[in-house]
């Protein structure tokens, strides 16, 4: 038996080693036959380009910088309404605390367009003009004439235009005005020798006027947000009228990319107005806030701690709305806690319509994990919600351009605000609960429930966000 044993391993190790010695044989005959087809200049130039399309598509879609794998506080933050939580926070981000000026929530186009159009034809020294989308139609068919008439009349207009969101925008539409003496740039179009930054997108919504009125939040020059979210073709959004300190903060939004795209620094009392000092701002306003214009690297996570020390320092709530919730495991793990430990955490999300069913389906492989923590989660039925808001314990609001995800964090040109402003905290409040009455529920049980093929969806979808 023994030998016979011993016969068989002999017999099947040979076969083994025949088929190891036909497999090298075929293999070196391939590759004999390629030698003798193609020149080795032409093999060359495939193994760089295989090299080439292997490290791209490494850059894309993995992450990459050296993040920490938790983040957590020394002691407890701060409560939002504390002196001490915004100086921590303007710290932890680079950003300094400010004060005064007001702050105008801007509902839809129907208030928007007008009051945006209104301060334009107000304009006495100067328009600086940065959306990430513009798009022919009825909006632009407003906008560009009467940006065109103030700059005949004397009025500097700066218009800077996405490489990428405004694609779609004609620069002959834009010949009048550059005709008149305006200026218009675009940021990182596709050029050779520069396409590795192509994908970092200026996302920023910095409008600013005569240096003392601004406009930013979720809107931009397009038809889709013309009138009230009345129907599915037109989104649900909020703009942000910011006069004052405010307003002057966001021109550095503005002028920041505005350099980096025309070699033209801007300075002067034209830009940056010359105010009263404290004084000026001591009797009103917003009481405090933090402006953050960041231009996100790949160890900079300023615009990650932006969010992040707000939630650690909930005590009663967090109502959070956005349309691309991709949170990274930092973001959902610190609501997830929350939300066990009792505060009030409601998201508000986009329905059945969305721009992008990658981003919603990434959205939802997040749902359980936070369901199963107590947290609430409403889905916008009407129409794609397009606004972008978080409002921590009915006092602290962040408002501006970001999302919630990878991009936002990571890649794009961004400005938020995070401002203490109980009245404007209020105002959002009552914003989010009207709309919660136009959104469905997740119920848990239910969700359990869904399609094996939605769920297989997601979790595929997990794997592309991180470039949603």
């Amino acid at each position: 038996m023994a030998v016979e044993a011993q016969g068989r391993v002999g017999v099947g190790t040979r076969k083994r080693a025949r088929g190891r010695t036909s497999f090298v044989s075929a293999a070196g005959s391939r590759w004999k036959a390629v030698r003798e087809r193609y020149k080795w200049w032409q093999i060359t130039l495939f193994v760089i380009g295989v090299v080439s399309a292997v490290s791209i598509l490494s850059a894309l879609f993995f992450a990459v910088g050296d993040k920490p794998s938790r983040i957590y506080t020394d002691k407890e933050a701060p409560p939002v309404n504390s002196r001490e939580f915004a100086t921590a926070l303007g710290a932890l981000v680079g950003a300094p605390v400010d004060r005064g000026g007001q702050i105008t929530i801007l509902n839809n186009g129907d208030e928007f367009f007008p009051d945006l159009l209104q301060s334009i034809r107000n304009a006495r020294h100067s328009i600086n003009f940065s959306v990430y989308i513009w798009k022919d139609g009825e909006v632009s068919d407003e906008v560009l004439p009467a940006l065109i008439e103030r700059q005949t009349h004397g009025v500097k207009v700066r218009v800077l235009l996405d490489g990428l969101g405004a694609i779609a925008a004609s620069d002959k539409d834009f010949e009048p005005l550059v005709r008149a003496g305006g200026t218009v740039q675009r940021f990182r179009t596709p050029k050779f020798g520069k396409l590795t930054r192509f994908h970092r997108r200026n996302h920023r919504r910095a409008i600013v006027i005569d240096g003392e009125v601004g406009y930013t939040g979720g809107m931009a020059v397009s038809d889709i947000w013309l009138g009230h979210a009345q129907d599915k073709d037109h989104w649900r959004d909020l703009m942000f009228k910011l006069t004052g300190p405010p307003a002057r903060s966001l021109q550095s939004a503005f002028v920041d990319a505005w350099s980096g795209s025309s070699g033209e620094l801007l300075v002067g009392p034209e830009i940056f107005p010359v105010t009263g000092g404290p004084a000026a701002t001591a009797g009103g306003g917003v009481e405090r806030f933090v402006h953050l214009a960041n231009s996100p690297a790949d160890d900079d996570q300023s615009m990650a701690y932006f969010f992040l020390l707000p939630i650690f320092s909930a005590r009663q709530s967090i109502h959070l709305v956005t349309p691309y919730f991709i949170p990274d495991n930092h973001l959902l793990n610190a609501l997830v806690e929350k939300a066990k430990a009792g505060v009030d955490v409601t998201l508000l999300l986009p329905g059945p319509h969305t721009d992008n069913w990658i981003t919603r389906a990434s959205a939802q492989a997040r749902y359980q994990a936070l369901l199963e923590a107590g947290a609430k989660i409403y889905e916008y039925e009407p129409t794609f919600v397009h606004a972008k808001y978080v409002v921590v314990d009915g006092m602290w609001s962040i408002v501006g351009s970001p999302n919630l995800n990878f991009r936002s964090r990571q890649l794009d040109e961004e400005n938020a605000f995070g401002v203490y402003d109980p009245a404007l905290a209020g105002q959002l409040g009552a914003i989010f609960k009207n709309d919660l009455r136009k959104a469905q529920r997740v119920d848990l049980k239910q969700w359990l429930r869904r399609n094996p093929m939605q769920h297989m969806f997601e979790t595929f979808s997990r794997v592309l966000d991180q470039q949603s």
